[in-house]
């Protein structure tokens, strides 16, 4: 049905574009970007004209662009650069100085739109790969809500499960994983673990680079690895733990013999005895060097 005649509440704007009825009035008094039409009364209602140009602003805004310079453009006007800072209950994320890109990523997450972080993520993948959109766009984003969290718990739980859902399914679009004889990798968390992302991340990696990988998902039982480790017979043996108390019960000498290499990524293995012996590799980048050269030897 034609809309064009039709003047809409800012509820009804808020369920529509999604942005909260706070962050559409801030917008309105930071930038100008509101409703044009006055009813009796003194109620201001939004056009179809009105919400084109929110859309347009919140597209500027997800690539990047500072909120005061996406309502310019989407207002017709000269683009500032910044001259109006967020803030005022947007619930903008600071990021420092990581790139514009981050800084999209981030207002997508803040609004807790899992498809627009999806489709950001799933654009940076088909143009810089899983290594550096990683590395170079989605460490930066977590550290960013890591540091949020430590401030703002309760207002940030929601924000990070946004992120995290918008990254994995553009993550989980990568495919084309060749048959091989061997397995050339398997991905485990260690028993109760729950911080499962950077192994999703890997994963993603290793089938990029036409690696045969497998991974079991988090919390995934100790006798459940080894009988799969046992099972599969990979190459590579990952196993990620985020705290020193779960990889204490990883059965490493036990999944050291179903492979050729055990490999331990997370925080959790420093200062673990038992993970002395084992490779570490301490990013994304080192971790794929390590599994990828089929000449490594095992130290």
């Amino acid at each position: 049905m034609d809309d064009r005649g039709v003047v809409f509440t800012i509820s009804a704007v808020s369920r529509r574009l999604g942005v909260p009825v706070p962050t559409l009035r801030s917008w309105e008094r930071r930038y100008g970007i509101g409703p044009s039409v006055r009813e009796a009364g003194r109620h201001r209602r939004y056009t179809a004209a009105d919400l084109d140009r929110l859309r347009r602003m919140i597209a500027l805004v997800d690539e990047g662009a500072p909120p005061a310079s996406a309502a310019a453009v989407a207002l017709g006007e000269p683009a500032t650069n910044g001259a109006a800072r967020d803030g005022g209950g947007s619930g903008a994320i600071a990021v420092g100085r990581s790139e514009r890109t981050v800084r999209g990523l981030a207002r997508a997450a803040a609004r807790l739109d899992v498809e627009a972080v999806r489709a950001h993520v799933e654009t940076q993948l088909n143009q810089r790969g899983v290594e550096r959109t990683w590395e170079d766009l989605l460490v930066p984003l977590l550290q960013s809500l890591g540091h949020r969290y430590d401030a703002e718990p309760e207002s940030t739980v929601a924000i990070e499960h946004a992120a995290t859902i918008g990254i994995l399914g553009a993550l989980r679009g990568i495919r084309a994983e060749p048959a091989q004889a061997r397995l050339h990798a398997l991905l485990l968390c260690a028993p109760d673990e729950q911080h499962s992302l950077p192994l999703e991340v890997l994963y993603a990696a290793l089938v990029e680079r036409g690696r045969r990988a497998r991974f079991l998902g988090a919390r995934v039982p100790s006798e459940t690895a080894l009988s799969a480790a046992h099972r599969m017979r990979p190459r590579t043996v990952v196993v990620w733990a985020h705290s020193a108390r779960l990889a204490r019960r990883c059965a490493l000498p036990d999944l050291a013999e179903t492979c050729s290499k055990l490999v331990l990524g997370g925080p959790g293995w420093e200062g673990v005895r038992a993970a002395q012996p084992f490779i570490k590799p301490r990013s994304l980048s080192e971790a794929l060097q390590l599994m990828c050269d089929e000449e490594q030897s095992f130290r």
